[in-house]
């Protein structure tokens, strides 16, 4: 296990980690940071970012999507894989970096994804106009990536549609659509296939009744306010927000996430309960 420095505390950072396939050089082509791990295994390799930030604001969030997605497209080739899980930072078989980094310091070496502005014309044929147009960009992400980043599809559709739908009605197609999609590995079924009138099928039994799409979104919610607590309990800035008797300064936390003090002591607790933080 090859470690450089002990200054930087990789088990509170984010991680971006991948699973490649290749000889774990590809990285150096596109002229990325060195990774704070790597490791090779019988297929392809493990390699990982530490990244220090706090993606708690939409902005914030936006920003690692953005960058996961361009990674995601750059190595599309290795058939890269994200991993949901931390690297093992006690792997005498990994080669490891003791840094993070902060996002901006990829965002000049990834391949940029595809933006399209207008919606196809395409759906001018259907009834719904603003679902089937969100559809078919959706397919046209998929041909051009393979996959559909669910927050780029949401912006392109807002920006699209904002001011003659509702932003929940917008959002309700949008992730209609996404769960589709990615339910089906993001595979595309062409009319030859005869899968459009499963699709339209699908799409009449999809629609939302206003108290159901109310609940989704206040779940959403919750799980939005949720991330945000634990990005900055488990962020290398985590400190900044603990008293000197060590507990942790709720009222800073809360001006902080722009969340009430319960909710920030109700997400604090259930995330020190949980598995996930016995790992940390």
């Amino acid at each position: 296990m090859d470690i450089i420095t002990k200054k930087t505390d990789l088990k509170k950072s984010f991680w971006l980690y991948f699973h490649l396939l290749g000889d774990g050089t590809e990285w150096i082509e596109y002229n990325l940071p060195n990774p704070s791990i790597l490791k090779h295994i019988n297929k392809g390799y493990f390699i990982g970012w530490a990244v220090d930030g706090y993606f708690g604001t939409k902005k914030g969030q936006d920003f690692l999507n953005d960058i996961i997605a361009r990674f995601l497209l750059t190595f599309k080739d290795q058939d890269i894989k994200r991993l949901s899980f931390k690297p093992n930072l006690e792997d005498k078989t990994a080669h490891i970096l003791a840094k993070a980094y902060k996002l901006k310091e990829f965002s000049k070496e990834l391949k940029s994804l595809p933006v399209k502005r207008f919606a196809p014309k395409r759906a001018d044929k259907f009834d719904d106009f603003t679902f089937w147009a969100i559809k078919l960009y959706a397919e046209d992400l998929i041909r051009m990536t393979g996959f559909i980043v669910y927050e780029s599809l949401e912006t392109w559709s807002f920006n699209q549609f904002l001011g003659h739908k509702e932003r929940s009605t917008i959002r309700a197609k949008c992730r209609s659509v996404f769960n589709w999609y990615e339910e089906r590995d993001f595979k595309i079924y062409s009319p030859k296939e005869k899968k459009y009138e499963t699709i339209k099928l699908w799409y009449k039994e999809s629609k939302m009744t206003r108290a159901e799409n109310m609940k989704r979104v206040k779940k959403e919610e919750e799980s939005k306010n949720r991330r945000k607590v634990i990005n900055v309990i488990t962020s290398l800035l985590s400190v900044e927000y603990k008293k000197r008797n060590g507990k942790w300064n709720i009222t800073k936390i809360a001006k902080d996430t722009n969340l009430s003090r319960p909710t920030v002591i109700k997400f604090i607790k259930e995330f020190e309960e949980s598995s996930s933080y016995n790992k940390i």
